[in-house]
């Protein structure tokens, strides 16, 4: 009986590849559909898109794509959290600067060079364009735009707190700005427009100077 024991291991460790291999066909799929759904939607817009065009683009059936999302309203709402989770790795950075300052900055030009190199202006556009006749669409995007908010209120709270910045308006106010001024971004695709990147980091940080208003280093006293 003793010597059964290596065998069932061995199966267990097979079910556990087999079960991964699943679950990696299952993301590749779902990033076939996804792509495809993104071609769809910049070419023909959210409400000219059909499942069907979706389907054909992504070279596979109407009901294998339904197993997966049962809607262009699920595919979007899959879309923006691929996006969510894309923005905060982009974001991750500035939690851990030292310099809310240079955090912001630092963060907001690798967030312009991801929307340049990702092409996503033309999308992101069609999906805020329908998000104002669909609530469906319109409760994805502010879910989104919340929970990618929620990280930069936590962030900017503790700065005031800790008497690194002073900004003029109140925090909800500050962090209102700072969305809408993303989703600027967003649409406007600068780099591709030919705007010089040091040219847009200069602006940038001026902007965030302006709103955050970081306290002044202190003195360093001469030594005569």
């Amino acid at each position: 009986m003793d010597d059964l024991v290596p065998l069932r291991e061995d199966l267990v460790d097979l079910g556990e590849a087999a079960a991964l291999s699943r679950a990696e066909r299952r993301d590749q799929t779902i990033r076939r559909i996804l792509d495809a759904a993104r071609k769809c939607f910049v070419a023909s817009g959210f409400q000219g898109a059909s499942m069907h065009q979706i389907c054909a683009e992504a070279e596979m059936s109407p009901g294998a794509l339904y197993r997966y999302f049962p809607s262009k309203e699920a595919i979007i709402n899959a879309i923006a959290e691929n996006d969510r989770r894309e923005d905060m790795e982009t974001f991750a950075a500035m939690f851990d600067n030292p310099s809310v300052v240079d955090g912001v900055v630092e963060s907001t030009m690798a967030y312009i060079r991801h929307v340049h190199e990702r092409d996503m202006a033309p999308l992101f556009a069609e999906i805020r364009a329908e998000s104002m006749r669909n609530h469906m669409i319109c409760a994805t995007c502010l879910e989104h735009r919340d929970g990618v908010a929620s990280r930069f209120e936590t962030y900017l709270a503790d700065a005031i707190a800790a008497g690194e910045i002073a900004p003029d308006v109140d925090l909800s106010t500050l962090l209102a700005m700072f969305m809408t001024i993303g989703e600027g971004f967003a649409l406007n695709n600068l780099l591709a427009l030919g705007v010089p990147e040091n040219q847009i980091e200069i602006l940038v940080r001026a902007m965030v100077v302006a709103m955050l208003k970081p306290a002044a280093p202190p003195a360093t006293s001469s030594v005569s």
